[in-house]
């Protein structure tokens, strides 16, 4: 084995000689050359491991390991970064349907994902993957300096969550599970180090709290109401996928997805028993469903705009499933925060 370490004594390295970006894969863990979309305003690789599933085999007579073998490769990848009104929701797409499907070639500034609120209707699909890459520059500067990428092929999201409260910018994770990155670390001329710009040049404008709405229904079928003084929301989709191998590789050859867990939570000022009486019929049997329920089947919409541009996240067969209050107490505000559970989501968007 060629004996790589590092050939620098000292070399600090911050995130302003990092890139990172994305592109969709036609099929799963084949590699997209064309890295062209971006995770979003202030995008941060949150996390990133790689293993190996390392096996010590042992000997009868001593206590030192004898040999080690290596099972399938398995990697970690979280990014997190800021919701904006052009291009950070294209990540979307990895929550609902495979990279094959006709629903996710989509152009122009309206996207829907997937097209229809709850999926059961088209069957059961493989989620999206995309190859992320990332690229640090190693030493000196893109025209005469080196630099180290790294592709990691079928990248499959397993969490996304969006959050926002007062006074704050809408932040969005995405942890992801891969397939594969078989390159070795190898510096190369930076020449072709693409900065975040040189990935995706459109301006984009971040949406805030102030940009947030949210509305649910008000228990039988018409429209949506909107919930007043909103202080802070959290949603959450997770997909539960996993990897999927055979014998003959060390590679995941596929990926599929488990139960989709969609739930949130969000406080907001005590105005009167409703949130709580939605949250008491849970535990009353002639009344255990899901108790908002709007337009189409939507019982709770979170909704930001900014301008023209919006993002919708319609959630349906919505449950309350906890109430609790706050600020029972002199000179305080009271506050109650609820959580919910859905069934199916859909996700617009228009970014003309």
């Amino acid at each position: 084995m060629t004996n790589r370490v590092s050939s620098t004594s000292s070399n600090i390295l911050t995130g302003g000689s990092v890139s990172v970006g994305y592109g969709y894969e036609s099929a799963f863990n084949t590699v997209q050359a064309t890295i062209d979309k971006t995770f979003g305003l202030n995008a941060k690789v949150t996390s990133l491991t790689l293993n190996t599933s390392q096996v010590s085999l042992n000997k009868l007579g001593q206590v030192e390991p004898t040999k080690f073998v290596f099972g399938q490769q398995q990697g970690s990848l979280g990014v997190s970064f800021v919701l904006d009104d052009t291009e950070s929701h294209r990540i979307f797409r990895c929550l609902y349907e495979n990279s094959g499907s006709t629903a996710q070639t989509q152009g122009g500034t309206s996207f829907a994902y997937p097209t229809a609120l709850g999926e059961n209707s088209t069957g059961v699909k493989s989620p999206a993957s995309i190859t992320t890459r990332i690229q640090v520059l190693t030493s000196g500067t893109v025209s005469s300096g080196l630099m180290q990428t790294r592709s990691l092929t079928g990248c499959t999201v397993n969490n996304m969550s969006l959050n926002t409260s007062i006074g704050e910018v809408v932040n969005c994770t995405v942890d992801m599970v891969f397939a594969e990155e078989s390159t070795a670390t190898i510096e190369t001329a930076a020449t072709n180090f693409d900065t975040q710009t040189e990935i995706n040049s459109v301006v984009m404008t971040p949406y805030t709290f102030a940009h947030g709405e949210v509305k649910v229904g008000t228990g039988a079928s018409g429209a949506l109401v909107k919930v007043f003084d909103v202080q802070d929301i959290d949603v959450s989709f997770t997909t539960s996928a996993e990897l999927l191998y055979e014998l003959g590789s060390h590679y995941a050859q596929n990926s599929f997805r488990k139960v989709f867990d969609i739930g949130g939570r969000f406080k907001t000022t005590f105005k009167d028993s409703a949130l709580l009486q939605y949250v008491i019929d849970q535990s009353i049997l002639t009344l255990e469903t899901e108790t908002l329920t709007g337009t189409a089947g939507v019982g709770l919409s979170l909704t930001f705009t900014n301008g023209s541009k919006s993002v919708t996240i319609e959630f349906g067969g919505v449950s309350l499933t906890d109430h609790s209050a706050s600020g029972l107490e002199p000179n305080e505000v009271l506050y109650e925060d609820v959580s919910f559970k859905a069934k199916s989501s859909k996700i617009t968007v228009d970014s003309s």
